[in-house]
């Protein structure tokens, strides 16, 4: 007689107002239970989306990649990048019938174009700090753009989980935590715990999001 599995589920997770709870509860803001006030809950949530914004600055890639998205041409040299743009940029010009990729260029790059305002049909683009789109050369009809990009993070919403891979789902409540043990006056035992919870999790996440590198093998003299 075939033995029944007990069903399994991998959907755990946590919304933003759960993980902002956390963030309270770990500070001793609040016992298990209580339900936090509207201020401390949006104290914490903006605290959350400080959290999100940082990921990238510690290593992490975004899992956001946009759709292929039109750019709108105003007949200039720049171009305006969506509102959610982040980085990481593919823009390919359809202007001869075909979809061509422009060359990006990097800032030096960009310094050391000796006539940036030639003109003729675009082949390559530059990022400005700004988040402008520079195309060179000028070009003198519609080069008809698409771009596909990281997008940035998107901002928490109390009802929703933030959308990241389960594994960072447990290490933001302390993230947030540590993001507010100053403006909750918390003692420095408890801030230092919290500290290196949060680094230890966030080291561990980011470690799990490196993608697996090429194993070469060479033969030996």
């Amino acid at each position: 007689m075939a033995t029944l599995l007990p069903a399994t589920s991998t959907a755990w997770t946590l919304t933003a107002s759960e993980i902002c709870t956390d963030a309270l509860e770990h500070m001793g803001i609040l016992a298990d239970g209580e339900t936090a006030s509207s201020g401390d809950m949006h104290t914490a949530l903006k605290a959350l989306d400080g959290v999100l914004k940082e990921l990238p600055l510690h290593g992490y890639c975004w899992p956001a990649l946009s759709a292929a998205t039109p750019l709108n041409w105003a007949g200039d040299q720049v171009v305006s990048l969506p509102d959610d743009y982040y980085a990481y940029p593919a823009v390919w010009s359809s202007v001869s019938g075909a979809k061509v990729q422009l060359v990006q260029l990097t800032h030096a790059q960009w310094l050391a174009v000796p006539d940036r305002s030639a003109t003729g049909t675009a082949t390559h683009c530059y990022v400005d700090p700004l988040g402008d789109l520079c195309l060179w050369p000028v070009p003198a009809v519609d080069p008809v753009l698409s771009i596909q990009y990281q997008r940035v993070v998107l901002d928490a919403l109390l009802v929703t989980p933030p959308a990241l891979p389960q594994y960072w789902i447990n290490p933001l409540g302390y993230g947030v935590a540590n993001e507010l043990v100053l403006k909750f006056s918390v003692p420095q035992d408890k801030r230092l715990e919290i500290a290196q919870r949060w680094n230890a999790k966030k080291d561990r996440a980011l470690e799990s999001s490196i993608a697996s590198e090429a194993i070469c093998f060479s033969v030996a003299d």
